[in-house]
């Protein structure tokens, strides 16, 4: 990890820094000293001292968001226009009382390299010690009927977590149970070399479980998870997710923030300021079995603020379906963060490839975006879990697992059927407003393996409507030619921002 102190005096003049931690100094006073080019990547940057704007700006390009921390004594001495680049940065006021304590933090919250992932349910075995009924979900639950007045062992998983004692770990388990059933979690720490030997065991209990739990141990190894459980009921027990903690700091990457519902479900989501000038750009990510954040650098370069949104459910995403709780979530995020900037909906682009284009398209219609820009669109999810028996046999069972979803509490026994995504999608579009003058710019594959119809279905529930529908098609299946399918999301990108800017400036 590399730091970079702004300030009067070095402070890694007194030690505390890691093996791998390397400290870059620039004197507040010497203009010499701020070049981007010379100081290169930079994890965080302390300012512990008044410092001209216009040097804080040549280092602009170093300065990531949520990673600015400000000595706190400085606030009160700053101007607008400093404030609204610190703003920008999203910067953080600290108390600087205790170098050595700050320093002995940093690599804890602001480590490169973020990870997360989950143990996952076609991992899990039910205990030799439970005797009664139980049945997998799909890669969803594994679901048990209890009926015992002890804690007893339920659920464990055949393969371990590895841990590293200098990146403590943050645990969150997906359950859901009935009121008269009782569980804990057990977690063993079992050391690195040895077979046998734990030197951390604990079980956490529902309270605790109420927030993400973090192991902190001084000693590397595995962790063997299983959970408990007692009572008369049912217990649906999903999979555990871990991830690289930031202690508060941020999830996945500094600043990144979670939303979880009351069925313990997540999702995640980023918010870049930008140069605080709209347009507001939204990005849904696509599929991926590895849990974070993607598009990053690929927003980050049209330079307006930008929001990532990433599901970490099933394998690879529950396609940003949820419960009404946390779609509502959602929605309240994306429009409190577009009142926050004093902006419009209409100065918001949604935008998603493949699995992020349902997303995109699924939020986008209620809200009056300015555009919607989708490659690789899904929209027909049970179109697409219909064709996994001939066109994808033996791949995509995730599909399965969201269709069988869709029977949720909220909603009737009659939209429990694959083309209820279709149906209640659709209708959706077709009523009012629709998209109403929202544009949407598609780029799709002419012979997708997934939903071959994404374009026409799209197409035919916006005629006689105001909506202009731009599109282009490519040859081949789903993942035949991203590069060419990314090349054109840029793109148009790019011209419906400068679009935008013209008619907001007047030129066009």
């Amino acid at each position: 990890m590399r730091v970079l102190q702004i300030g009067r005096d070095d402070w890694s003049a007194a030690g505390g820094l890691g093996a791998r931690d390397e400290w870059v100094f620039v004197d507040a006073g010497d203009e010499s000293g701020f070049d981007a080019k010379l100081i290169g990547r930079i994890a965080v940057t302390v300012l512990d001292a008044p410092c001209e704007l216009r040097l804080l700006e040549q280092l602009d390009a170093v300065i990531s968001p949520y990673a600015l921390l400000v000595a706190r004594e400085l606030e009160v001495g700053f101007d607008d226009e400093t404030r609204r680049f610190l703003a920008r940065k999203a910067a953080s006021f600290i108390d600087v009382s205790d170098r050595q304590q700050v320093i002995a933090e940093l690599p804890r919250k602001y480590f490169p390299k973020p990870f997360g992932q989950k143990l996952e349910i076609r991992r899990a075995q039910v205990s030799p010690f439970h005797t009664t009924g139980w049945s997998f979900e799909g890669n969803s639950y594994v679901v048990a009927d209890v009926d015992r007045d002890e804690l007893r062992q339920l659920v464990l998983w055949r393969e371990n977590i590895a841990y590293q004692s200098d990146r403590p770990l943050e645990l969150w388990p997906e359950y859901l149970k009935d009121e008269g059933c009782e569980i804990e979690l057990c977690v063993q720490l079992i050391q690195s070399g040895s077979p046998d030997v734990i030197t951390f065991q604990r079980n956490y209990t529902e309270a605790e479980l109420a927030e993400p739990i973090i192991i902190d141990e001084p000693t590397s190894g595995y962790l063997a998870c299983s959970v408990f459980a007692k009572g008369k009921g049912r217990v649906k027990v999903g999979p555990i997710h871990y991830r690289h903690t930031r202690f508060g700091a941020g999830q996945f990457v500094p600043g990144g923030q979670r939303l979880v519902d009351s069925n313990r479900e997540e999702l995640f989501y980023f918010f870049h300021p930008g140069n605080l000038e709209p347009p507001l750009n939204i990005y849904f990510a696509g599929y991926r079995p590895a849990e974070g954040f993607e598009g990053y650098f690929m927003m980050e370069r049209f330079g307006h603020p930008f929001l990532l949104i990433s599901d970490p459910r099933l394998e690879g995403g529950r396609f940003y379906l949820g419960s009404s709780e946390l779609e509502d979530l959602l929605l309240r995020t994306i429009r409190g963060l577009v009142r926050d900037l004093g902006f419009e909906e209409k100065d918001v682009i949604v935008s998603g490839l493949s699995m992020g284009s349902f997303g995109a398209l699924y939020y986008g219609s209620q809200l009056d975006a300015l555009a919607i820009i989708a490659g690789k669109p899904i929209v027909d999810l049970g179109y697409v879990a219909e064709r996994g028996r001939l066109v994808r046999p033996g791949d995509f069972f995730t599909i399965f697992d969201i269709v069988n979803f869709w029977d949720r509490s909220d909603h009737g026994a009659d939209e429990a059927t694959p083309d209820a995504f279709t149906t209640h999608l659709v209708d959706r579009w077709n009523g009012e407003p629709g998209f109403g003058d929202t544009k949407i710019l598609l780029s799709y594959m002419e012979q997708d393996d997934y939903d071959d119809q994404a374009y026409y279905t799209l197409l035919n529930s916006q005629t006689g409507k105001p909506t202009s529908v731009i599109a282009r098609g490519y040859q081949g299946r789903h993942n035949d030619d991203s590069a060419s399918i990314v090349t054109w999301f840029v793109n148009q990108y790019t011209r419906t921002i400068e679009e935008y800017r013209g008619a907001r400036n007047g030129t066009r």
